[in-house]
C-alpha cells in the first residue's frame, strides 16, 4: 500500500488586543490597594471596590473564552476529518490483527505440542521430580526459540537433576526418602543435603546419649554387683570368725577341762572339733613374743587349722 502524505494548509492567526494599555492602567490602580486601609465606616466602599475588580476579571475571562472559542473553530473542523479517516483505517487493521492473533495462537499451539512431545522423550524416570509445568519456559513458544535450543535447555536441566537425585540416594541415612520428597517439592540439592545432615547430627546426639545412659547403667550395676560381693564376703568372713569364735570357746572350755584331768594325757577317745579320719591332733610347745603368738594364731586362722592356746 502506498503511503499517503497528509498535506495541511495552515496559517497562523494572529491575536491582537490592547494588552499593555489595559495592564499598564490595572497596575496602576493595583498601586492604589497596596498600602490602602479600610475602616468600619468605609466598609460600604470596601465591597463596592472588590465587587467591581471582580466584575473586571470576569469581563476579561468571558473576553478569553470567547476568543478561544472562535480560534478554535477552523482546528475543532480538522480535528473531526482526521478522526474520521483514523476511523476509516482502524476498520482493516482491526480485520488483519485479528488474523494475526489467530495465526499467532495456532504458531504457539503447535510449539507447545511439540515442547510437550520433546518433554515426554527426555523425562524418563524423573517425572517425579520434573513436570513440564515446573520446568517449562514461557519464551520458548517465541518463534526466535527454536526446538533445537528447547531440546538443549531440557536436557541440561535432566541432567543436572539426574545427578542431583544420585547424589541424595548415594548418601548412607534413614531420612534419605524424605529429603527426596522434599527435593521433589522445590528442587533444592543444598536444603535436601542439609536435612539430611541436620537428621544425621541429631540421631547422634541420640545414640551418643543412649550410649552414656547405658554406660551408666552398666557401671551402676557393676557397682551394685562389686557391693553385693563385698557385702557377702564381709557377711562369710564374719560367719566364719563366728564359728572360730565357738570353736576356740569349745576349745579352750576343753583345755579347762584338760587341764584339770591332765593336759598332757592322751586322749584318742576324745572328739575335738572338726576332727576327720584324716586330721592329726598334736600339741606343740611354742615360746614366742606376743606378736609372733599373735602372727602364728593368724597364720592359724588363715589356713582355717583348729587349735587352743593355754599359756604357761
Amino acid at each position: 500500500m502506498n503511503e499517503l502524505q497528509v498535506v495541511v494548509d495552515q496559517k497562523p492567526g494572529v491575536i491582537g488586543f490592547n494588552f499593555e494599555e489595559i495592564r499598564d492602567e490595572l497596575q496602576a490602580r493595583m498601586d492604589l490597594y497596596k498600602n490602602a486601609t479600610f475602616t468600619d465606616e468605609y466598609r460600604v466602599y470596601a465591597k463596592n471596590e472588590v465587587a467591581a475588580l471582580r466584575k473586571m476579571k470576569k469581563a476579561i475571562d468571558d473576553k478569553r473564552k470567547e476568543v478561544k472559542n472562535q480560534y478554535m473553530i477552523p482546528y475543532n473542523d480538522f480535528e473531526g476529518k482526521a478522526k474520521e479517516l483514523m476511523q476509516i483505517i482502524d476498520q482493516p487493521i482491526g480485520l488483519i490483527s485479528q488474523q494475526i492473533t489467530e495465526m499467532e495462537e495456532r504458531r504457539k499451539a503447535e510449539k507447545k505440542a511439540k515442547i510437550g512431545a520433546l518433554y515426554d522423550s527426555l523425562v524418563g524416570d524423573l517425572g517425579d521430580y520434573l513436570t513440564l509445568k515446573k520446568i517449562y519456559n514461557a519464551k520458548w513458544e517465541n518463534a526466535s526459540t527454536s526446538m533445537a535450543a528447547v531440546r538443549k535447555e531440557m536436557e541440561e536441566v535432566f541432567s543436572s537433576v539426574r545427578k542431583e537425585v544420585a547424589m541424595l540416594e548415594a548418601m548412607t541415612s534413614d531420612a534419605v526418602p524424605e529429603a527426596l520428597r522434599r527435593y521433589k517439592e522445590d528442587l533444592d540439592l543444598a536444603g535436601a543435603i542439609n536435612y539430611v545432615n541436620q537428621y544425621e547430627a541429631q540421631k547422634a546426639e541420640i545414640m551418643k546419649r543412649k550410649a552414656e545412659k547405658k554406660r551408666l547403667e552398666e557401671e551402676q550395676k557393676r557397682r551394685a554387683e562389686e557391693e553385693r560381693i563385698r557385702k557377702e564376703e564381709r557377711e562369710r568372713i564374719k560367719e566364719e570368725e563366728r564359728i572360730r569364735k565357738e570353736e576356740r570357746e569349745k576349745a579352750e572350755q576343753a583345755a579347762v577341762n584338760e587341764a584339770a584331768q591332765g593336759f598332757f594325757a592322751e586322749e584318742a577317745d576324745d572328739e575335738l572339733p572338726f576332727e576327720q579320719p584324716t586330721t592329726i591332733t598334736a600339741f606343740y610347745k611354742v615360746v614366742a613374743t606376743p606378736e609372733e603368738l599373735e602372727e602364728v594364731e593368724m597364720a592359724f586362722n588363715s589356713i582355717g587349722i583348729y587349735y587352743t592356746r593355754r599359756d604357761a
